[in-house]
């Protein structure tokens, strides 16, 4: 406090606020069971194990077999659409697969896409 007829001094608060230290925190933050639980489900979408050259071409014949199985009885061009899905996932199957994979495999997957 400063004396009335005094010009000179400026006047401070008398109760200063002290500054919070860190980051402010935001309106729409997380609480920690929102955040746990945004954790558990990213980890929940993370592959369990590696997959193996037998397991990508299972799975690719499957897809194959099934793709062209369900064209059978639909019209000429949804067929068709039905044998280039099966086509693309052979040139799938061929560009994960290029460095290891087996002639034989090869041959299998392409006489099923082009039959």
């Amino acid at each position: 406090m400063k004396q009335t007829e005094d010009q000179r001094t400026i006047e401070l608060p008398l109760e200063a606020a002290p500054k919070k230290r860190g980051r402010p925190k935001k309106a729409d933050a997380l609480s920690d069971a929102e955040r746990a639980r945004r954790y558990r489900a990213r980890q929940k979408m993370l592959p369990k194990d590696e997959w193996n050259y037998e397991q990508v071409t299972a799975t690719a014949r499957a897809e194959i077999a099934r793709l062209l199985a369900d064209a059978g009885g639909r019209p000429a061009g949804e067929a068709e659409l039905m044998a280039q899905w099966a086509y693309g996932m052979f040139l799938l199957w061929d560009r994960v697969t290029a460095q290891c994979q087996r002639a034989a495999d090869r041959r299998e997957l392409q006489a099923l896409v082009s039959a």
